[in-house]
């Protein structure tokens, strides 16, 4: 009669962690990251209005925005207060993952710049007479910080931008009342010049 093979513990064991690495669902890829900061590998101060004082201390805040490309952007992480003295101008954040984009896929983002005391985030502060400011879109290859050698990817590209003064989009109201005041001058003018012709003409 033959003896029956019993399996050891041991591979039980293993035979058991092999079944449950192959059940389980395949882990989700990382997320790529940036360096939030306009100076260093980039030199790219930011102004206040018309280009004059560079932006200094907790009165001004900088955040980044960020997606995939073809999606909306939306704001990553928190804002960052601007430096003062001779670092006038520049911010230093944290580094940011972005989400829905793994690491060393391109990302669209962009850096907003505002005045504090007109709100604590840009979309508050881009109301009338408020201060604001924004970058062009860039287009990143993003980094990564899992690997040793591996980092975030710097702000490539950034230009230097400054802050504007939010004004009123004019209402489809108001360019109506434009338009009909504009008509109803033409009128008056061209009465005006019908009646001074026939006053020309001689009896």
């Amino acid at each position: 009669m033959k003896s029956m093979h019993i399996p050891s513990p041991v591979l039980c064991r293993a035979l058991l962690a092999s079944l449950i690495m192959a059940l389980s669902p395949m882990p989700v890829l990382g997320q790529g990251w940036v360096e939030f900061e306009n100076f260093g590998a980039v030199d790219t101060p930011i102004y206040d209005v018309d280009s004059r004082p560079l932006l200094a201390g907790p009165d001004f805040f900088a955040q980044l925005y960020a997606a995939a490309p073809g999606q909306s952007l939306q704001p990553v992480g928190v804002p960052a207060p601007f430096l003062s003295g001779e670092y006038a101008g520049y911010f230093q954040g944290n580094d940011y993952a972005i989400p829905g984009v793994p690491p060393f896929a391109t990302a669209v983002v962009q850096v907003v710049a505002w005045r504090a005391s007109d709100g604590a985030t840009f979309k508050e502060a881009n109301h009338l007479g408020g201060h604001v400011g924004e970058s062009p879109h860039l287009t990143l290859v993003l980094g990564d910080v899992q690997l040793p050698s591996q980092l975030p990817a710097p702000l490539t590209g950034l230009q230097s931008f400054s802050l504007h003064v939010v004004v009123p989009e004019p209402s489809v109201f108001a360019l109506g009342l434009l338009g009909g005041a504009a008509l109803v001058l033409g009128r008056r003018r061209g009465r005006f010049r019908g009646r001074a012709a026939r006053q020309s003409v001689p009896p």
